[in-house]
């Protein structure tokens, strides 16, 4: 086994990434501490990119929250998310009482809520326009003739409103037994399957259907889940993302308080915008052009045309040799997310490189090429992204 040095830089801070705060709700007068450290600006070519924490998938007692509409403001300040969604089933009314608050504490805040079909697939959908009127929502029919709203005409109605739409926890709905079911092409715990159904394709087909989750933070048991890489997640979900071109979240679904949802001794889960300008339009420019990276259970996951541009920008990689043909590889991160770099093809064991750290590996004998396996990112349910360095002299 080949030796390796882990050098820490000075002054390094190992952060946890949107671990569980103080917060301050109604009664309580307590200060609030936002805790996650903001991550640097990117650069993918000539473009200079903000990275920005969101959840989009929020809800309060508008529908069946436990948390006010300013609550979840302050409550999603603190956790360090910069842009959230509150999306209650049927209902978009928390919107405007949270609009002032968000103001207040520099959040940007989108216009959404929850609907789909009836007993079936759940929708986010977010930016519609203020004077949208829903028709049975969350109980669009898939069929024509009876007296729901076919699910077709009600989809049009909404992403003509301007509605980005995109697919919820992406299990298919109700048994005849009343428990959630999923049909899918992969074996799942407990025995599941899941596939598309008609209304998702024909969705896509239409061009109507625009993201998907691959986690949902508050399912922490059933709906289709599989349990993958130590978490609860959809990775299916992210081949079909990686299909359709679809863009990539990590949402929470919060109904609780945070520290107390589903899944809470796991860091909050958060979708990561690269955006161009800081402000409403700026997020939704950033997520329909699909510049997302879902960041969960210590994995930075996506399509690889924005996991390799976030990564890269996160990270800088120095592979130098020497005469006698050793070499040395110096990785600094940049960001506040560990990342896990193993190195094909050479007898080294894997190094992961904390927040703001930097790892150096000597090697014996030095290749003219090295590639890198960063293992926590995750680019295809079953692909890690692969980066290429020359060395240099």
């Amino acid at each position: 086994m080949k030796k390796f040095i882990v050098a820490i830089t000075l002054l390094s801070v190992t952060w946890f990434v949107l671990s569980v705060p103080r917060v301050a709700v109604a009664g309580d007068d307590a200060p609030l501490v936002r805790t996650a450290p903001a991550f640097p600006d990117i650069l993918v070519g000539t473009q200079r990119y903000s990275v920005l924490r969101g959840d989009f998938h929020i809800h309060t007692p508008y529908s069946d929250g436990k948390l006010t509409p300013a609550e979840r403001v302050r409550e999603a300040w603190t956790y360090g998310y910069d842009v959230i969604a509150i999306t209650d089933h049927r209902s978009f009314e928390a919107y405007a009482e949270a609009l002032p608050v968000a103001k207040e504490f520099g959040l940007i805040l989108i216009r959404g809520m929850e609907t789909g079909l009836h007993e079936m697939e759940h929708l986010v959908a977010l930016d519609f326009a203020a004077d949208y009127a829903p028709r049975d929502p969350h109980s669009w029919a898939d069929a024509e003739g009876g007296p729901r709203v076919y699910y077709r005409q009600q989809w049009r109605k909404l992403t003509d409103a301007g509605g980005f739409v995109l697919y919820a926890h992406p299990h298919v709905g109700f048994n005849g037994d009343g428990a959630w079911a999923a049909e899918t092409g992969e074996p799942l715990d407990p025995p599941l399957r899941h596939r598309l159904r008609e209304p998702i394709q024909w969705a896509l087909a239409q061009g109507l259907l625009h993201g998907i989750e691959v986690r949902n933070h508050a399912t922490d048991r059933g709906w289709g889940t599989v349990r993958d890489r130590g978490t609860l997640w959809f990775p299916m979900a992210l081949d079909w993302a990686d299909e359709y071109g679809l863009t990539v979240f990590a949402n929470t679904d919060v109904h609780q308080a945070r520290a107390q949802d589903g899944n809470a001794h796991e860091p909050q889960s958060a979708t990561l915008l690269l955006v161009r300008e800081r402000s409403p339009e700026g997020v939704m420019e950033a997520l329909r052009a699909g510049r997302t990276v879902a960041h969960f259970g210590g994995m930075l996951c996506g399509r690889k045309d924005m996991v390799g541009p976030l990564v890269q920008g996160l990270t800088q990689v120095d592979f130098r040799g020497s005469s006698d043909g050793a070499g040395r590889v110096r990785i600094e991160n940049h960001g506040p997310v560990a990342m896990t770099a193993e190195f094909r093809g050479l007898d080294l064991i894997p190094v992961t490189i904390d927040a703001h750290q930097t790892a150096l590996v000597e090697l014996a004998a030095a290749p003219n090429e090295l590639s890198i396996v960063w293992t926590n990112a995750v680019v295809r349910s079953t692909e890690s992204l692969v980066t290429i360095h020359r060395r240099t002299p």
